[in-house]
């Protein structure tokens, strides 16, 4: 007699690691401390102290962690490197290459692109940010001023630039 097909696979409620290389986790809650993750999805992570190339979770915690990307509805980050992150709520404090939220909190946190409606701040370094309503100490690369600056500037040499092809190197 063959077997019912079943075409759910089972996801485990918990899955805890600790000092392990894993390709992929998939979980409703993972825990993990000492141990890189390729791909790991969750309805919440916990993870001390790990490298993750990329996470999709509805809440991450996470402490002294090296981490690609994350897709997470809330992210808390202390003492991390992220490459990318985004979600609708963030709290952050360590280094983004890029955080996209509805609302950010950070403590101390440095970044090259920073886009959010609400953005709190104690310290933050950017090269560009992007806010509705920007609260507490920020330092930018780019303000207001030199992005219009730069792109006059920008603008009006590229029209040196293509006056002066079309000058050279047209037809007699």
């Amino acid at each position: 007699m063959p077997e019912p097909e079943n075409d759910e696979i089972e996801v485990p409620q918990v899955v805890n690691l600790s000092n392990v290389n894993v390709e992929n986790v998939r979980a409703e809650l993972v825990r993990a401390s000492q141990s890189a993750i390729r791909s790991l999805e969750a309805d919440e992570a916990d993870v001390n102290g790990i490298i993750v190339g990329a996470a999709a979770t509805g809440k991450f915690s996470g402490r002294r962690a090296v981490i690609g990307a994350i897709n997470a509805q809330q992210a808390d980050l202390r003492e991390s490197y992220v490459g990318g992150v985004r979600g609708e709520s963030l709290s952050v404090s360590g280094k983004a290459a890029m955080m996209v939220a509805n609302t950010i909190n950070a403590p101390e946190a440095k970044a090259a692109i920073v886009a959010g409606a609400q953005i709190n701040a104690e310290t933050i370094r950017a090269g560009l940010l992007v806010g509705r309503n920007i609260n507490g100490n920020v330092q930018t690369l780019i303000d207001g001023r030199a992005a219009l600056a730069a792109g006059a500037l920008g603008g009006l040499i590229a029209g040196l630039v293509m006056l002066a092809g079309k000058l050279l190197f047209r037809r007699k």
